[in-house]
């Protein structure tokens, strides 16, 4: 059996600290003992409302915050034991794309200079080949480099921001992408056409997805596997099929009552089915 491009055991985030005027402000657990796995060429969705802790978790994946309690590996490799250059490489291959565009972009980065500057950081291109690989990152995305290669982000639509950002991530030929809410800030019509494209490089280059969403329609048409979390604990987990078609969990059941549908009525008519439904227990 392979082993899992990265994987969670026993995680958790507790935040805490001095309250208001110096008050004991108590602790709160983010996340609390998550277990998660994603293997090559597989989207794992995780979903949830605000406040669930996706967003925490996804930066513990990434290394971006240490966990107060458990174990993230890459390559099977406790990721908290990484020297240096284990580190470089892990930063290579798992790329985060974040949820605003605008605010992961330098405003004063032109978007040849944001994705020279990656392709030069990793001595992945030289001075001769520089422009034919942004070319070929930019056609990767749906972008011709004649006509953006030279715009500020504040000259780039939200999609065409979203398109860089992820243009970006790919630069550095990574093995995971961890994404955070990376369609919500876009207009419906444009948040199609950036899931569309993440199904084409998934599918092309085998990589391998995190998706963290609050949105059931776009993990239903994406996701291999879901968890649901609920006040920081995993409440349900497995095939999307599984887990989206035939919940367990009170709880997916709510969230999936709650999905945007098109008919206002039906749409009513599920929140009020959702009237009643208790929290839900973390599964074991």
């Amino acid at each position: 059996m392979s082993v899992p491009i990265l994987s969670a055991r026993g995680i958790a985030k507790s935040f805490g600290g001095r309250g208001w005027l110096g008050g004991g402000g108590g602790t709160k657990r983010a996340v609390d003992e998550v277990d998660l796995e994603v293997n090559e060429g597989e989207t794992l969705a995780i979903v949830g409302e605000s406040g669930s802790g996706k967003s925490t978790l996804a930066r513990i994946l990434l290394g971006l915050t240490k966990p107060t309690a458990g174990v993230v590996s890459y390559d099977g490799r406790p990721v908290d034991a990484f020297g240096a250059a284990d580190w470089a490489q892990f930063r290579k291959a798992v790329q985060p794309v974040f949820q605003d565009p605008a605010s992961s972009l330098n405003p004063r980065m032109r978007v040849d200079t944001t994705l020279s500057h990656v392709l030069r950081h990793h001595k992945l291109a030289t001075h001769d080949t520089m422009a034919a690989e942004i070319a070929g990152l930019l056609a990767s995305v749906g972008l011709d480099a004649a006509q953006f290669r030279d715009r500020y982000p504040h000259q780039l639509s939200g999609g065409q921001q979203q398109r860089i950002a992820i243009a970006r991530a790919m630069a550095v030929r990574p093995r995971l992408i961890i994404a955070d809410e990376p369609l919500s800030s876009l207009d419906m019509s444009v948040q199609a056409q950036i899931l569309d494209l993440l199904l084409s490089l998934k599918a092309s280059r085998r990589l391998g997805l995190v998706l963290i969403s609050h949105d059931l329609n776009v993990v239903d048409a994406i996701a291999d596997r879901v968890i649901v979390m609920y006040l920081g604990r995993i409440v349900e987990a497995g095939p999307a099929q599984q887990v989206l078609g035939n919940p367990a969990s009170d709880y997916t059941r709510s969230l999936l009552a709650a999905k945007l549908v098109a008919e206002p009525r039906l749409a009513r008519a599920r929140r009020t089915a959702m009237d009643g439904v208790s929290a839900p227990a973390p599964i074991s």
